[in-house]
């Protein structure tokens, strides 16, 4: 048993999506009101505005290999952990099976609700074809997935961070993987 841990550690997934997440807060900084420090030096600094973070995409796998109880329950579980813990500018929710199905977002004060939308099979490059075409722009994607698909589409511009919940799913060309 020790062998095995020492192994096959136990990674905590909900810890990895928050340092991921974490790291896509950007500190902001301003001239509007200068930083009072060093004005009586002369020196005019911006102040910093405090921390932010910018647009988020979730793609939610609602295929027919997802069972609604208990993955999906747990996918919207994490979703709106992230919107009212780290108050995105927006978050981008992108339901696909073999395609795109349906699209919501919601703002920083908006209420997020999660419904999931498909049934089919798996294609993850139609996520980042319909970002690309509706000029989605987020500082990252986390899919929530089983990764039951080989068609993972272009390595987008930003970072990737695939939650899976099947053991023994196909390696993603790009991106970090974290199994749930």
């Amino acid at each position: 048993r020790l062998i095995d841990e020492v192994l096959n550690p136990k990674v905590d997934w909900r810890e990895v999506l928050r340092r991921f997440i974490e790291k896509l807060r950007t500190d902001t900084r301003s001239f509007t009101r200068p930083n009072r420090r060093y004005l009586s030096q002369g020196i005019y600094l911006p102040s910093s505005d405090g921390e932010a973070m910018g647009e988020l995409a979730f793609a939610i796998d609602c295929s027919g290999s997802i069972a609604v109880d208990p993955e999906l329950n747990q996918f919207a579980a994490e979703v709106l952990t992230v919107h009212e813990d780290h108050k995105p500018r927006k978050i981008h929710l992108i339901y696909f099976d073999s395609e795109v199905c349906h699209y919501e977002s919601f703002g920083r004060d908006d209420e997020v609700h999660v419904e999931p939308h498909g049934g089919g099979g798996t294609d993850f490059a139609p996520v980042f074809e319909y970002m690309k075409e509706h000029n989605i722009e987020p500082v990252a994607t986390v899919f929530l997935t089983d990764l039951c698909c080989n068609s993972f589409g272009e390595q987008p511009d930003h970072p990737v961070l695939w939650v899976c919940n099947h053991d023994g799913a196909e390696e993603p060309p790009f991106g970090e993987v974290v199994m749930m």
